[in-house]
């Protein structure tokens, strides 16, 4: 097989790997959360590796031993934000401050429509971004996830307790137990932020012609009448790095 590029989107809980072929045209491999990593293998040969690194220390290692075996004589190269590239300036007095995985987004999402963009991504992490049309981004928001809330006020209040692994809770819903008002609660502060950034966008801003993305694995929590507003892009980090390895 011809050699190819890997393109690695490793977050907090999950990885994304898609590969890209020598004509710069993406194919997506896999979304795995790490400990189904390690048993996953490569049927084509791979010349270099382009990575953009969220996760913490035990979630480099399994990537580290992963790439080692599978990947071994491929060029590694790790996207770390930067003060502008690609038609968008960060917004942050010191780029590199910014996550990763949010200005690859921005890169991926300014570079396939230049216009307004909010991007909302759901994940460990809530986070909010705004980008003019002029590829200038405006700041943004980050807020724990879901999940993370919920974690947060079972091991602070000892009385509040969830149904074991189902922590996935009702927007517009009101809850008549405690597991049930602490997920309920939980998914509507997170369709709360997001009108509340739409409300921003709006008002704060001035526009009404404006994109919305939504990515990560919260997504499907939000209820319809925010869904239909935007779309799911989920593979918005990976469309940026396709950019640094394109122009390698």
């Amino acid at each position: 097989m011809n050699p190819k590029k890997l393109l690695i989107d490793a977050g907090n809980t999950r990885v994304k790997v898609a590969q890209m072929d020598a004509d710069g045209h993406l194919e997506p491999l896999f979304n795995l959360p790490y400990d189904e990593l390690r048993p996953t293998r490569l049927d084509a040969s791979v010349d270099a590796v382009w990575l953009a690194l969220v996760g913490g220390a035990p979630q480099q290692t399994l990537l580290q031993e992963w790439l080692q075996r599978e990947c071994q004589s491929a060029k590694l190269h790790t996207v770390a934000s930067e003060a502008s590239n690609f038609g968008v300036r960060n917004a942050y007095q010191e780029p590199t401050h910014l996550g990763v995985d949010r200005w690859l987004a921005m890169l991926g999402a300014y570079n396939e429509v230049r216009k307004p963009t909010l991007i909302v991504d759901a994940g460990t992490a809530i986070t909010v971004d705004w980008i003019d049309g002029e590829g200038q981004h405006l700041g943004g928001w980050i807020a724990p996830g879901v999940d993370l809330m919920q974690r947060a006020v079972v091991e602070r209040a000892p009385r509040v307790f969830t149904h074991g692994t189902n922590m996935w809770g009702r927007a517009n819903k009101l809850g008549t137990s405690t597991p049930e008002g602490l997920m309920d609660g939980c998914v509507n502060m997170f369709a709360g932020i997001v009108r509340q950034a739409l409300y921003v966008t709006e008002t704060e801003f001035d526009w009404f012609d404006f994109r919305l993305l939504f990515s990560g694995g919260s997504t499907p929590l939000l209820p319809v009448e925010l869904k239909r507003r935007g779309e799911l892009r989920s593979e918005l980090v990976l469309q940026g790095l396709a950019l640094y390895a394109r122009n390698d």
